[in-house]
């Protein structure tokens, strides 16, 4: 996609040529435990992270990934009040994992509905950001009642929060890093050819957004009649 900023300006102004958050996405089957990467991160609600008498957690993927750490995150968790409500995230660096680091990110008493979600995509990008991660993992630690098609208006939701939420807006900056999160995968929310047709149009529209972005946070002397022109074309072929 060719973004106007790119064509001759007025004045000194030059936009710097920057690397857009190019993010691959794909649907895992794979055990959580046995996955390799940067980052897994869980989203859990409140309920999941309730534990029995012996402090152990209630929810069986919480409690697998915590027998591997030796109750790792359940003492973590109790260390700093993580208690999974909306806002709350913590960031837990493990061994004996495949993942380097485990994220738990709240949502509360439980998403009302898939839009929901978005908070969830919104703390990878973050997270991503500050240990420069290549790689996530994304998982529910309960996805019961979720029907298929709410498992993929999900993923799409996570998807679109963290291309945007990755995405800063450098052009007119001397120093800057460069995007580091290369791949996200899905566990437990579907998979097959719908699964890469949402998630392809999600990208669509993230990259629609981007542009309208740069549009918007361009200087006069270069978002100049011209430009302004081509950036809609642009858009049509998006």
């Amino acid at each position: 996609m060719d973004h106007v900023v790119t064509k001759p300006t007025l004045g000194l102004t030059h936009p710097a040529q920057i690397d857009h958050p190019k993010i691959s996405f794909a649907a895992k089957e794979t055990d959580l435990v046995e996955w390799k990467g940067d980052i897994l991160a869980i989203g859990v609600t409140e309920n999941n992270m309730t534990k029995d008498k012996n402090l152990k957690f209630k929810n069986q993927i919480l409690e697998k990934l915590d027998s591997k750490v030796n109750g790792l995150l359940s003492e973590v968790s109790g260390e700093e009040d993580f208690t999974g409500k909306a806002g709350q995230s913590t960031v837990i660096r493990v061994s004996g994992l495949g993942p380097k680091r485990v994220s738990l990110i709240g949502l509360g008493k439980g998403p009302t509905d898939p839009s929901s979600y978005r908070v969830l995509g919104e703390s990878v990008a973050s997270t991503a950001k500050a240990s420069q991660a290549n790689n996530v993992v994304v998982a529910l630690a309960s996805s019961e009642g979720l029907t298929p098609e709410s498992k993929l208006a999900t993923a799409s939701t996570i998807a679109k929060a963290t291309l945007l939420g990755s995405y800063e807006d450098n052009k007119f900056k001397y120093e800057y890093k460069k995007p580091s999160l290369k791949c996200v995968d899905f566990f437990g929310l579907g998979g097959g050819s719908e699964f890469e047709k949402k998630l392809k149009y999600t990208e669509d529209i993230c990259s629609g957004v981007i542009l309208a972005k740069e549009l918007v946070n361009a200087p006069a002397n270069v978002l100049t009649p011209g430009a302004s022109r081509r950036g809609c074309k642009d858009c049509c072929y998006i």
